[in-house]
């Protein structure tokens, strides 16, 4: 299924078309070129062995945490020239529909980097080392910043150590665990990108691994921080039925 198949998904998977068609078509045309296999490491997915039709060059599966999952079809046609499409799981229409072509739009812009050769196929994996956000960010970010967080803030303050790991837990994907003074989870969010959120005091606190932190812009940085945010926060409401709604999603 694709975007149009979630609610209100028709002009979501519209941008997500011209996207693909204009904006990124040349960079995306470097992608006939890269071995996939190193691609798909880097992204935190992995290579479909069965391919639909002829003309398919890789499928590439992306699961970020339950129950999304994408995947990307690469096709390169003699007449046509190559095309990228993108697909989901029917367990995804559980993830609002926002949220699920953010994480088109997300992946979309770092395959064409790779395509244009703005990253390199280098083996890499998440740094140990952690950077807040502040200490890396350019002059202007922090309204981003305060963008990805928001009204998100208010639910934050109310959720303990112990609600966070079981949604953690539910979503399949990250390491929560109690602080003194507050809580922190890390997601790897590509094969050489983590996250960490860290609510201490009553502040929220973004930090990026050093690898990560110097390899992805900012904007992708702060994306990927507000969608899992945004599924942490979900999973913490059902959970909890009794933490307020901030939104139809929230």
């Amino acid at each position: 299924m694709t975007l149009k198949d979630f609610e209100g998904g028709w002009g979501w998977d519209a941008q997500v078309r011209q996207y693909v068609r204009k904006k990124y078509r040349d960079d995306l045309a470097g992608l006939a070129a890269l071995d996939p296999r190193p691609l798909a490491r880097l992204l935190g997915g992995e290579l479909l062995d069965a391919l639909p039709y002829a003309g398919a060059r890789w499928v590439l599966r992306l699961v970020p945490f339950r129950p999304l999952e994408l995947y990307w079809l690469f096709v390169v046609d003699e007449e046509f020239g190559h095309d990228l499409r993108v697909y989901y799981a029917r367990k995804s229409l559980a993830v609002p529909t926002e949220d699920a072509y953010v994480f088109a739009w997300d992946y979309l812009a770092v395959l064409a980097r790779y395509g244009r050769g703005a990253y390199p196929l280098a083996e890499a994996g998440p740094d140990p080392e952690w950077l807040p956000f502040t200490d890396f960010a350019p002059a202007g970010a922090g309204p981003v910043k305060d963008a990805a967080l928001g009204v998100r803030d208010e639910l934050l303050r109310l959720v303990e150590a112990p609600l966070v790991e079981v949604a953690v837990a539910r979503l399949d994907r990250g390491e929560a665990r109690a602080l003194p003074d507050g809580w922190e989870v890390s997601w790897r969010l590509l094969g050489d990108l983590a996250f960490r959120l860290s609510w201490r005091q009553g502040q929220a606190e973004f930090a990026f691994d050093r690898h990560g932190a110097r390899k992805y812009a900012p904007e992708i940085l702060l994306s990927f921080a507000w969608l899992y945010i945004n599924a942490l926060l979900r999973e913490c409401r059902q959970v909890e039925p009794s933490l307020p709604s901030l939104s139809r999603y929230l």
